[in-house]
């Protein structure tokens, strides 16, 4: 009896050696860049996004399954402005009798749930590299404008033409690399992130330049590269 006490005491002082620190949450923030078909800025190919750089926010959290591996999950949002002034550019090349002033009220509003497998390589006892492949659920929401004409030779010929935010969303997959410097029960974090979905908004509606309202369907693939740095704790 004393042997088999001894021996789960042994079991359980090992469980419990092994479930320290396998657990990790973390918040990070920094800039979010708008790649291909998300920053385009064409007016003559509606895959444009006309995105610019924004700003990213991303919580993380890790499960360790063995020393090199392990499950993660990444809640992120990313808000990326209208190129109001390459817009305004497009208008006045493909109008030029007009005079054009854009207004954007929001932005580009994207964000989702990631899970999936994770690499952990050790470089030295406080800093280790993580390689993460997530899918996930995606949504996205438009931006709110407002675009203004004036004709040039009538001033009194004016429209003002309002475009109201749309939402879509889908599966999509993040991609991403980074660095976890420890110190104690923290973790310092800097983080790259690909984040890539294909979205079809059904509903975009607004008034177009002879006043007549409209309900449009359009499909958009959002695609950016985040860099941000935080903290985690080790729980």
């Amino acid at each position: 009896m004393k042997k088999l006490i001894i021996l789960l005491l042994f079991i359980t002082q090992l469980s419990f050696g092994q479930s320290v620190n396998r657990q990790f949450v973390g918040l990070s923030i920094g800039p979010s860049f708008p790649l291909n078909d998300f920053s385009k800025v064409l007016l003559t190919d509606s895959t444009s996004g006309f995105a610019k750089t924004g700003m990213a926010v991303s919580f993380n959290y890790s499960y360790r399954l063995t020393r090199n591996f392990g499950l993660h999950v990444i809640i992120n949002y990313s808000g990326n402005s209208l190129d109001n002034i390459r817009i305004k550019d497009e208008l006045e090349a493909a109008h030029p009798e007009y005079g054009v002033s854009v207004e954007s009220k929001s932005n580009w509003s994207s964000g989702g749930i990631f899970a999936g497998p994770y690499l952990r390589f050790l470089i030295s006892e406080t800093l280790s590299w993580d390689i993460r492949a997530l899918a996930g659920y995606f949504g996205s929401y438009t931006p709110n404008a407002t675009i203004r004409t004036t004709k040039k030779d009538d001033l009194n010929d004016k429209t003002e033409n309002h475009i109201v935010s749309s939402r879509a969303s889908n599966l999509a997959y993040t991609l991403s690399t980074g660095l976890k410097y420890r110190i104690e029960s923290y973790y310092i974090l800097i983080s790259g992130d690909y984040v890539s979905s294909s979205l079809q908004f059904k509903d975009l509606s607004g008034w177009d330049w002879n006043d007549e309202p409209y309900t449009t369907t359009f499909n958009q693939k959002i695609n950016y590269f985040s860099i941000t740095g935080g903290v985690g704790y080790i729980l």
